[in-house]
């Protein structure tokens, strides 16, 4: 353990977040840096725990955030001692093969009883005995822990000390777990990392799959992943469905990962009821009906990779597929994408999936999607069933591998997919970002790529220059309509000599008192939402600032017909979401649609005196993360939040403040917008030949600096 605590330039480097060469000057400019405690061949070492001390003392870190990678580096570092022939004493209690499973068996005994790994007072020997009791009465049938806790050797009870640091520095039992997982490749067990999907790969994933869109419809999700590795599509699936729960059906063949994925499922509070995770190498058994199907192709090296014809299998799930179910494959880019040579198997067989009209889209991810193999490229197929599809005949195909897979590319990208299969989409008609319709007649001649040219955009289209110039001229004459002085604002805000805090009360109390009424937003199916339509439709993305208030709009035929329940907002409402954290937006005009899980705050008359829509905004904004009186837990319903309670004439003062602050906010907004739309597309006229530049007055700028003199 000693050893491991000593931490060498670049993995200081890697714990602060800067570059390697960052380091070495901070120990040629400042004297306070931590001296090494030893070289090992050439190379320095310091104490990990001063490095940290002063990272946190200077400034450069912040200890809450620090901590956990502290612990995780021990871990590392231990393990990759473990894995040395070298290694003497207490640190080869546990081989490195040993030690994940055991940390993370560990995590969970601590998230099923919530007590203490390590409790005061107890001998190393006590402490092994007392968690191989625990376990035994958490996972009597060893399905998650048992065997990986009762393996611990007696000397072993320093490493509950330190994952109890871990869970403590993490703030969390599934924080601490993922903080595990995402230090993976530290870890000297290759099957841990060389298979292991990028969160960046899993959201797309699952967001191409449809899996909130089916759920919103209909409730709940049935998941299958039959290669579930160590649970990473099967978490983002998790994330994706919000407050749904889904029903999983999983298999793995390696144990190890099996039963690593099975902790994570539980940890992140997963009901052991909802899942099935077989170690077995075949489909888990429930899986034919699953809403939503995840399949990974296995590596395989470069040059058996086209001997390959992994799609007899694809053609078996396309079948079993019934309407409304949606398989994503994950593979090698040479098989899925690339160049077939016609007298191989996988060619023929490949054209035959095709044919069948049920693979939806064909998607080329850039490199890099495997860490562990950086040269292997790989590329994704959606596979869906529609008993009358709209793109019968044809195909999507995108290709991104010119760019990074980054969340605005993946959320594009799942909008190409997911507006394509929307009854009543018109696909000669539509502009996507990176998505080219193909017919399907075109892609299965011999040695075709699967491949197509990024579609242009309406810039692209629609070029005239005469409709440019008339536009850019309205917009300046917007644009010098804002130039005039502003209106000023004075807050008439004085210092009390007698402070005292405004009382306060929670909202559900004055929604029990009649003055506030609380109310649910809709399940607005995502399918019904698009950029065009009568009603806006706001929601947790809008609220947060994912999205912008009033892109995401519902047609209001679609809303009367399919939402007949639901109510629009009034004029004066105030919008409130808790995911993924409190936000509230007051609605001026009213008329909006609200995505549940964003709620719906309204004032009653009897409320007015205490509260207008833009005061209870604000306080709601600013409201403290506390936990309310008497609560064990910090609050996470909206009922209890507390809510200040101001003097009536306070509330008229800061409603007619908000009110000019806001008329000025909004003047400067769309100052901004004006001019970087002006910009923009008077650059993108000069470089693309459709406009010129005049001769005309000077134009104002900055003061030279003789005129500043």
């Amino acid at each position: 353990m000693a050893a491991a605590d000593l931490i060498s330039l670049p993995e200081i480097a890697d714990l602060a977040g800067v570059q390697r060469p960052v380091v070495t000057t901070w120990r040629r400019r400042y004297p306070g840096f931590p001296a090494p405690v030893q070289v090992d061949r050439g190379r320095p070492l310091f104490k990990a725990r001063e490095v940290v001390d002063w990272l946190v003392d200077t400034g450069r870190a912040e200890r809450q955030s620090i901590e956990p990678d502290l612990r995780l580096h021990l871990l590392s570092g231990l393990a990759l001692q473990a894995a040395s022939a070298t290694g003497v004493g207490r640190r080869r209690a546990l081989t490195s093969q040993q030690l994940v499973p055991a940390i993370t068996a560990l995590i969970c005994l601590h998230h099923l009883d919530d007590e203490p790994l390590r409790p005061g007072g107890y001998t190393d020997r006590q402490v092994v005995e007392a968690l191989r009791e625990r376990a035994t009465e958490a996972d009597w049938d060893d399905e998650l822990l048992r065997s990986e806790i009762e393996a611990l050797p007696p000397e072993a009870a320093w490493l509950a000390e330190v994952v109890d640091e871990l869970i403590e520095a993490a703030w969390g039992t599934a924080q601490a777990y993922e903080r595990v997982l995402a230090a993976r490749n530290r870890f000297a067990v290759p099957q841990l990392y060389e298979a292991a999907i990028l969160p960046q790969v899993a959201r797309l994933m699952v967001g191409l799959s449809g899996i909130r869109e089916h759920a919103d419809l209909y409730g709940f999700v049935q998941v299958a992943d039959p290669r579930a590795g160590a649970g990473d599509l099967l978490m983002a699936a998790r994330q994706a469905l919000g407050e749904h729960d889904p029903v999983m059906f999983a298999a793995e063949a390696d144990p190890l990962l099996a039963r690593l994925a099975r902790r994570r499922l539980v940890v992140h509070g997963v009901s052991r009821g909802s899942w099935q995770l077989d170690v077995a190498a075949a489909r888990p058994s429930g899986s034919s009906a699953a809403d939503v199907t995840f399949i990974q192709l296995p590596y395989q090296p470069a040059e058996a990779r086209t001997d390959l014809n992994p799609f007899p299998e694809l053609a078996e799930v396309t079948r079993a597929l019934t309407p409304g179910q949606t398989a994503v494959v994950f593979g090698p880019a040479e098989l899925l994408v690339g160049v077939l040579p016609p007298y191989k198997p996988a060619a023929r067989s490949r054209n035959e999936v095709l044919t069948t009209g049920r693979v939806e889209a064909i998607v080329q991810l850039p490199g890099g999607m495997m860490p562990f193999r950086p040269g292997y490229q790989t590329a994704l197929w959606v596979m869906r069933h529609e008993e009358a599809p709209e793109w019968q005949g044809r195909v999507l195909l995108a290709d991104i591998s010119d760019r990074p897979l980054t969340e605005r590319v993946a959320d594009e990208l799942i909008v190409d997919v997911a507006t394509w299969r929307r009854e009543g989409h018109r696909p000669e008609q539509h502009l996507r970002t990176y998505a080219s319709q193909v017919r399907i007649a075109d892609l299965t001649v011999p040695r075709r790529p699967l491949t197509a040219r990024r579609p242009a955009t309406l810039r692209e289209t629609v070029r005239d220059g005469r409709v440019t110039v008339a536009e850019l001229a309205e917009l300046e004459v917007e644009l010098n309509g804002l130039a005039g002085p502003r209106p000023e604002i004075r807050t008439h805000l004085a210092a009390q000599s007698d402070i005292q805090r405004a009382p306060t009360r929670s909202i559900g109390a004055l929604v029990r008192d009649g003055h506030l009424v609380l109310l649910n937003g809709s399940r607005i199916a995502e399918g019904d939402i698009s950029g065009d339509g009568h009603y806006p439709v706001i929601g947790s993305s809008a609220l947060t600032g994912a999205t912008r208030v009033g892109s995401r709009r519902i047609d209001r035929g679609v809303f009367a017909q399919r939402y007949p329940q639901a109510r629009l907002t009034e004029a004066g409402d105030v919008l409130v979401t808790m995911t993924p954290w409190l936000r509230a937006y007051h609605d001026v005009e009213g008329t909006s649609v609200v995505d549940y899980p964003t709620r719906v705050l309204r004032i009653r008359p009897d409320g007015r005196e205490r509260f207008t829509p833009r005061v209870l905004e604000a306080l709601l904004n600013t409201v403290p993360k506390e936990r309310p009186a008497g609560a064990v837990r910090a609050a996470t319903r909206l009922a209890d939040l507390q809510l200040p309670l101001l003097p009536p004439a306070d509330v008229t003062r800061l409603d007619a403040l908000l009110a000019a602050m806001e008329e000025r906010r909004n003047l400067a907004r769309r100052e901004l917008a004006l001019l970087d739309n002006l910009g923009r597309r008077a650059v993108a006229g000069l470089t693309d030949g459709t406009l010129t530049l005049t001769e005309g007055p000077p134009l104002a700028g900055p003061p030279r600096r003789d005129q500043q003199d």
